[in-house]
């Protein structure tokens, strides 16, 4: 163990580093509130990486909040390219300090780094565990590599390569271990490295579903009554394409003698996506709370769950695993993903035969997808029946329970990385 390192105890917390937490409306910080909330929420302490992240009003049992702000002067610098090659090493170091003093001051037993938000931020948590001498884990709700390919960081697209390629190996050389959502991202990564990866499904409250399925007995889907497809999300370029053949298969369902409308509840499009969309065919709703989306869910008449086809980031539709999906299964509702035949989501309603699957990306396959499950009834419940089966898994507190295992396990307590100062090699 590390020289500075104290053993971990139930009583000491874990330093979350995140770019967003609980009070917003992104599936990541729903996902951190289920799993950081509650009776769990003493057990954590929140860092903000983005100036922005403000977590809900904190309560009683709210975890301590700090933000971390980047200095005035290194945000002049970023106007500077030539010098972003330093000032990544420069504003690791600068947060990592500061991670380092939140985390000795609350005697963390842990830190556990996020993506998704600035590209320095595993390398710092990961730079703040050797500084503090507790171990460092790393939480891939995306793929790490693949954030450094997308456009809007501050970072120049022509150095990011570089960085990707000297700083992924780096963080994962010095973390204890790395989360993933779903099997298909976990496979990835330990491609990637030999630390121990596991999964921590995108928990959900399976006892308030099982209450909304007794409050709202189903009954069989039928041509003669219009269908309602419901989609609880917001819409980007990673769901359009899907959301835009749904409409025409809908046309073409109507011609066939089945009236299907398609309502989506969630933040608005941006212009740039809404211009791709059907101006008819879908009907959009303001964001809702996640208690009433959860009662749209589980009186829809079928649920649908798009991913991307055209996005210039394949593997990270591939990898991705949407916050919604264990909440579709839990709600008993038909379930309709539509989305690359190689992605997780089609993946796992394949294995575990709890939906429907279109890997197709044709209005016909989508028409027939959606046909084939008011014209099976018993073929419905049955997937319906083994969706609520499967559901389970992604429970709240089993999720916690796995969470706080798998911070504990003893390859954290040996952990330990080299003290060597640069985080990554010389230019």
């Amino acid at each position: 163990m590390h020289r500075n390192a104290v053993a971990p105890t139930a009583a000491r917390p874990v330093a979350v580093v995140s770019h967003t937490f609980p009070g917003d409306l992104n599936g990541q910080a729903v996902m951190l509130d289920r799993l950081t909330g509650g009776r769990k929420a003493s057990n954590f302490v929140l860092v903000g990486t983005d100036r922005k992240a403000r977590p809900r009003p904190p309560g009683p049992a709210a975890p301590p909040f700090y933000p971390l702000a980047t200095p005035f002067l290194f945000r002049k610098m970023f106007r500077v390219g030539k010098l972003h090659r330093q000032l990544f090493d420069l504003l690791v170091r600068q947060r990592a300090r500061a991670i380092a003093a939140i985390v000795k001051r609350h005697r963390c037993q842990s830190i556990l780094g996020c993506t998704g938000g600035d590209l320095v931020d595993l390398p710092a948590a990961v730079e703040a565990g050797r500084l503090t001498g507790v171990p460092a884990f790393l939480y891939y709700f995306d793929d790490y590599r693949i954030q450094w390919a997308i456009p809007g960081s501050r970072w120049q697209r022509r150095i990011t390569a570089t960085l990707r390629d000297l700083a992924e190996p780096t963080v994962l050389s010095r973390a204890a271990g790395v989360i993933t959502p779903n099997e298909t991202l976990a496979d990835d990564v330990r491609a990637r490295t030999s630390l121990p990866v596991t999964v921590i499904r995108n928990p959900v409250d399976t006892a308030n579903y099982r209450r909304l399925r007794e409050a709202f007995p189903r009954p069989p889907l039928r041509r003669s009554t219009p269908i309602r497809v419901v989609y609880t999300g917001s819409v980007y370029s990673a769901q359009a394409d899907s959301l835009r053949r749904l409409c025409e298969a809908l046309e073409l369902l109507a011609v066939r003698g089945i009236r299907a409308e398609l309502h989506v509840y969630g933040q608005q499009p941006s212009p740039e996506v809404r211009s791709t969309l059907p101006t008819t065919g879908i009907h959009f709703h303001p964001p809702t709370s996640t208690a009433k989306a959860a009662e749209l869910q589980a009186r829809a008449d079928v649920l649908f769950l798009p991913l991307s086809f055209t996005c210039a980031y394949p593997d990270l539709i591939r990898t991705s695993a949407p916050g919604k999906f264990g909440e579709y299964l839990a709600s008993g509702t038909p379930l309709l993903v539509h989305a690359p035949a190689d992605s997780f989501p089609i993946r796992f309603v394949t294995q575990h035969r709890c939906g429907t699957a279109c890997g197709t990306p044709t209005a016909g396959s989508l028409a027939d997808s959606l046909a084939g499950l008011i014209d099976d009834p018993a073929g419905c419940l049955a997937m319906t029946r083994q969706a609520v089966s499967v559901a389970e898994d992604f429970n709240a507190d089993i999720n916690q329970q796995r969470l706080a295992d798998f911070l504990a396990a003893p390859e954290a307590m040996s952990w330990d990385v080299p003290a060597v100062p640069e985080l990554l090699p010389a230019a």
